[in-house]
């Protein structure tokens, strides 16, 4: 399955939104998309968080594209 990099704010967010994801962060402070799992160490963070985290990493975000996945 091929990946593709994401930089635009909006299409990440888009893309996470449309598999049932929100922005976390892990108790080790990296930042992460929570898809709902159960007992997941995930605390909920604003988008705006989020975007601030990535932007200053320079990290970008990478995806398959299946509608299906959650990688």
């Amino acid at each position: 399955m091929d990946a593709s990099v994401l930089k635009d704010h909006d299409k990440i967010r888009e893309w996470i939104e449309a598999r049932g994801g929100h922005p976390a962060r892990m108790k080790s402070g990296t930042v992460g998309v929570d898809f709902g799992r159960p007992m997941s160490p995930l605390e909920n963070i604003s988008w705006d968080e989020f975007f601030k985290v990535i932007d200053e990493s320079r990290e970008t975000f990478l995806h398959h594209d299946s509608k299906s996945s959650r990688h």
